[in-house]
């Protein structure tokens, strides 16, 4: 056990990830928000009216002060528009001033966690402001249409290969059952790959092209890999069903192939009764360009039905029960903590009922990428060996698994005798750039 908390992950150290993005790659998302209101605004105006001319003229305004407010670090400032979550929002930023002081609440002093989460939320700030239909526009749009659109041809074949055309196949053959879920477990972490806040907005997904053919390549570079623990946690939790309802929940990152491979899983555990029942986590509004939001969701559904694939048919025909009809599956984009900038041993007090929710409903949350993996585990600097157990700290509502591509600077439960892991520290011997690539991937499970 460590002796004590380490730091949180801060930009005022030139040498991390942190000051890349705060330096770095935060300008340019901002950057892109205002050339995408500018660049399209005859567009707009088409869209909403002629109406948005002054809204249009004040978002680029506020988005051009946001900018330089980061660009010279300037001081935290307060929500001021009428969202739901503004007054949570300056509450959290009344306690970052009580921790570590007024003139330390700026974007390089302080937790690198704040600084990014509210980023994103005075992104959403300049629009909410506006007066017109232009306050619920996402000026990452185009980004996300583009990437559903350079993924479509990756998501139907994902499905394809990963969705059985005779659902009896599986449950004849276990073992056929057992690899089936160790391919999608494996789909789900490299799908994690497509991050558009990552890459500042510039779609990755056609770089993934058949995802099912590179899993053989990429699987030596998980570097903590627990899916038979999952496996066998899940048989258990089937065995269970005979006796109470067993509900898991998935808290969603990224959307178009990623969110397909979420939903491949969801299918496969409730055609095959694993669970009865599998809630799946949001985002209200935009959040680091690509979570998952409603819009996203059914963005997907659309183009899903555009295909004339009989295994993507019956796919959707069974989502579409188990959402509608058999009320099996659930998505709820409204809950607000997940677009707060708390580290999730934070939630008991700052949502208790979701905690509760979780402690007294759930036997799973899997937590899917890398925003949820540095709230998991604090956005703390972490010797990589720490366990898991200790690294989460008091959150421990119910069993967790956490699948993600490293793209921080961080991690925990490393075995550095892992074969996997000697191989790939060889490439990097004096250097953590291993950590945010995005080429080496986690699929870590722990039961409480």
């Amino acid at each position: 056990m460590s002796l004590k908390t380490p730091e949180a992950l801060s930009a005022s150290k030139k040498d991390t990830f942190a000051y890349i993005t705060i330096k770095d790659r935060l300008p340019v998302i901002i950057t892109k928000a205002i050339d995408y209101l500018s660049r399209f605004r005859s567009e707009l105006i088409e869209r909403y009216s002629q109406d948005i001319v002054d809204d249009l003229k004040n978002s680029i305004e506020l988005l051009s002060q946001l900018r330089y407010e980061l660009t010279t670090d300037k001081k935290f400032k307060k929500i001021t528009d009428s969202g739901s979550d503004s007054q949570l929002w300056n509450t959290s930023l009344e306690e970052l001033e009580s921790q570590i002081g007024s003139d330390n609440c700026t974007w390089f002093k302080s937790p690198w966690l704040f600084a990014e989460c509210y980023v994103y939320r005075r992104i959403r700030e300049a629009m909410l402001l506006c007066t017109t239909g232009l306050k619920e526009y996402d000026p990452y749009e185009k980004s996300k249409l583009q990437s559903y659109e350079l993924s479509l041809n990756s998501v139907f074949q994902l499905i394809t290969n990963l969705c059985p055309l005779d659902l009896n196949e599986e449950k004849q053959n276990q073992s056929l059952m057992h690899e089936r879920f160790r391919v999608i477990v494996e789909a789900l972490l490299w799908a994690n790959k497509n991050d558009l806040s990552l890459s500042s907005g510039n779609d990755v997904s056609s770089k993934i092209h058949n995802l099912v053919e590179l899993l053989d390549s990429f699987r030596s570079n998980v570097l903590c890999d627990h899916t038979e623990e999952l496996w066998q946690y899940l048989k258990n939790l089937k065995l269970e069903k005979e006796n109470r309802t067993v509900c898991i929940d998935i808290v969603l990152d990224n959307c178009s192939i990623e969110l397909a491979a979420d939903l491949i899983l969801c299918d496969f555990l409730l055609r095959n009764d694993f669970v009865d029942k599998i809630r799946l986590h949001g985002k209200a509004f935009s959040w680091f360009i690509s979570d998952v939001t409603r819009s996203d969701f059914d963005i997907l559904i659309q183009q899903l039905q555009s295909s004339n694939s009989l295994v993507i048919n019956n796919f959707l025909r069974r989502l579409n029960n188990y959402m509608q009809e058999e009320n099996r599956l659930e998505l709820n984009c409204e809950n607000s903590f997940w677009t707060l900038p708390y580290s999730f041993d934070q939630m008991e007090r700052v949502n208790p009922d979701l905690y509760s929710e979780f402690k007294t409903t759930s036997s799973l949350i899997l937590f899917k990428g890398d925003l949820n993996y540095r709230k998991l585990i604090g956005d703390l600097d972490w010797d990589i060996s720490t366990p898991l157990t200790e690294a989460v700290r008091g959150f421990k509502p119910t069993s967790l698994c956490a699948i993600r591509t490293l793209k921080s600077d961080l991690v925990a439960n490393l075995d550095k005798e892992n074969p996997n892991f000697i191989e790939m520290i060889k490439n990097y011997p004096d250097s953590n750039k291993w950590m945010i690539t995005g080429d080496y991937g986690l699929i870590q499970f722990i039961s409480f």
